[in-house]
């Protein structure tokens, strides 16, 4: 009998009934500049279409804001194939519904960069909680488990530039 050694890092998949039923609760939360104040500091709505359905979806994802002022979401979920070659889209931030421009990042190499960069600034202890991954050892992954990890699981990079013509710009949060 052979043990199957997990990897270093691994995508986190939650229960989808409860997911749903929470994802439902944030959209009500997030979408009111009253009720957002809270939880909308590190989560917002994203508005994208449905590149083969035209369907408007909805995700709660959490997020960063960058020091250039841009947003940046890591995900591994199946909604980011929509935002392939696209570039508008929209977000409620902080209750407050704003234009922006999409850039995904898939290339297993740059995704892993970032994704060490981030994991080496939270720690590697507290950020796979936070990034919606699993870290497997005591450590910070390699580039190369990560870039596995990012073609395996789909980990991927989402940079969003808010429309600076939208209400309420925010300053970057640390």
């Amino acid at each position: 009998m052979s043990i199957q050694q997990r990897p270093a890092v691994e995508r986190v998949q939650p229960p989808k009934t409860p997911y749903r039923l929470v994802n439902r609760v944030m959209r009500g939360l997030l979408s009111s500049p009253r009720r957002a104040r809270g939880v909308g500091r590190h989560l917002m709505l994203l508005h994208v279409t449905g590149r083969k359905t035209g369907r408007s979806l909805v995700f709660p994802v959490a997020y960063r804001t960058l020091e250039d002022g841009r947003l940046l979401v890591l995900t591994n979920s199946g909604w980011r194939v929509n935002l392939r070659g696209r570039s508008d889209v929209a977000v409620t931030l902080l209750g407050e519904r704003r234009k922006a421009g999409a850039e995904l990042i898939e290339d297993p190499q740059t995704v892993a960069q970032l994704y060490r960069d981030l994991i080496e600034a939270v720690g590697h202890e507290k950020a796979g909680r936070r990034m919606g991954i699993r870290i497997n050892v005591p450590r910070t992954p390699t580039l190369d488990e990560l870039a596995t990890a990012a073609t395996r699981d789909g980990l991927s990079v989402l940079y969003l530039d808010l429309d600076s013509r939208s209400p309420g710009a925010q300053p970057p949060i640390r």
